[in-house]
């Protein structure tokens, strides 16, 4: 049979197709245009939000949809030796015969490693903040990266914070490139801020409830712009284990008619909020537990884009993201008087919001310009492939599936 779609594949592996925070991953799947993308994920969520036109194998459904009777009395001899979720992995890459392998984050790249050596395909691991912040203080994961790094092809990170610590981990400093976090510019409208008519400053930030986010900082900011300007509220999308002492420090402060807590939002409402938004704080920490952001937080670009003024801090590679004093005002991390002061300024002088909204909107276009990134990722998927035509390992192929066809 013809090949219809001859644009060679590439294997993509996540923990889970999609996690609602990992949107710029979505992002370069949907905008590959000289490669094909498979995905091969342990499960499946978010679907309807993330429409792609890509064969995604769930390992998981494959494993329910099989008895263990039938599925060890075919592949006995080869589970003997392998792990039966990565003797299905394989199955599906015999299947769909890609040309390079993308893990995304560290530990689907650790996890690949056995597949790459099996179909002598090329491996890139992209690593994104928690995997390569707190992981690695874990023995077991620190011994299993340097593995990785002996074998891995090519490793990509968000910015040249995330690249010295990952050399610093043992990336060896000519596999280990910058790939700007990227997104759509089109989607998001573009609109100068102006002082409101009735005079309510709204502030947002948005992100998961853990103690990178600094959302304390940003409610304890608050309440000190608070004491100098009334007219003020604070909006945060986001939920998680940290709400319950949230909402006490919401309560203590007396601050339940300034902040409202808004939940998980789609990325559609996400937007529409960036629309009714006047500053955008993103007071990003490094937690105790080594946990940080690694690069900088997507929805910094997305607020960047429709005109917002940032307020956010000297953490990970935000300041690559956000030039302080162009497109906002970056602050020392836990550092709740100056946030607030930063705030307060910008209040103050309305007339540099719509000068700051568009030195933002221009610094995404040319650095997180989706377009413009897609072109470069595919160009290193290029030069790991160009000139040759790895073949799947012929020797498992014929183990495995001799009898496929009967």
């Amino acid at each position: 049979m013809k090949d219809n779609n001859p644009k060679p594949i590439t294997a993509h592996f996540l923990k889970a197709y999609l996690d609602l925070s990992d949107t710029f991953i979505y992002q370069y799947l949907r905008n590959l245009r000289l490669f094909r993308p498979i995905l091969i994920v342990e499960e499946t969520d978010n679907l309807e939000l993330f429409p792609l036109e890509a064969n995604i194998h769930c390992l998981m459904d494959v494993w329910e949809r099989w008895s263990w009777s039938w599925f060890r009395g075919k592949y006995d001899r080869f589970l003997a030796r392998r792990d039966p979720v990565e003797a299905l992995a394989g199955r599906i890459l015999a299947k769909e015969k890609p040309k390079l392998l993308h893990a995304h984050f560290g530990p689907q790249g650790v996890w690949t490693l056995t597949l790459k050596r099996q179909y002598r395909l090329p491996l890139i691991t992209t690593f994104y903040g928690v995997d390569m912040s707190k992981l690695p203080r874990q023995d077991e994961w620190y011994d299993a990266y340097q593995q990785l790094f002996a074998e891995g092809d090519l490793f990509l990170v968000e910015g040249n914070h995330m690249r010295s610590r990952l050399i610093e981990l043992g990336s060896p400093p000519e596999k280990t490139r910058i790939q700007h976090i990227a997104i759509d510019v089109n989607q998001i409208r573009f609109a100068p801020r102006q002082f409101p008519e009735d005079g309510i400053i709204k502030l947002l930030l948005c992100g998961r409830f853990t103690e990178k986010k600094g959302i304390e900082y940003a409610i304890r900011a608050a309440d000190l712009v608070r004491n100098r300007y009334q007219n003020i509220e604070l909006r945060i999308i986001g939920d998680g284990e940290l709400r319950p002492q949230i909402e006490q420090l919401i309560s203590d402060l007396h601050l339940d008619e300034h902040v409202t807590l808004l939940g998980y939002r789609s990325h559609p409402e996400f937007t529409e909020e960036l629309r009714k938004t006047h500053i955008f704080l993103a007071p990003s920490i490094t937690a105790a537990d080594g946990d940080s952001e690694g690069g900088a937080p997507t929805v910094l670009i997305e607020a960047q884009a429709s005109g917002l003024p940032i307020v956010s801090t000297y953490h990970a590679d935000i300041p690559e993201v956000v030039p302080d004093g162009e497109s906002g005002f970056l602050v020392p991390e836990r550092d709740t008087e100056a946030l607030a002061e930063r705030i307060v300024h910008l209040i103050k002088h309305p007339d540099i919001w719509s000068e700051i909204g568009i030195a933002g909107r221009k610094h995404v276009e040319w650095n997180h310009n989706i377009y413009l990134e897609t072109q470069k990722l595919e160009s290193l998927y290029t030069d790991l492939v160009e000139g040759a035509d790895p073949p799947v390992n012929k020797e498992v192929h014929d183990e495995l599936f001799a009898s496929e066809a009967h």
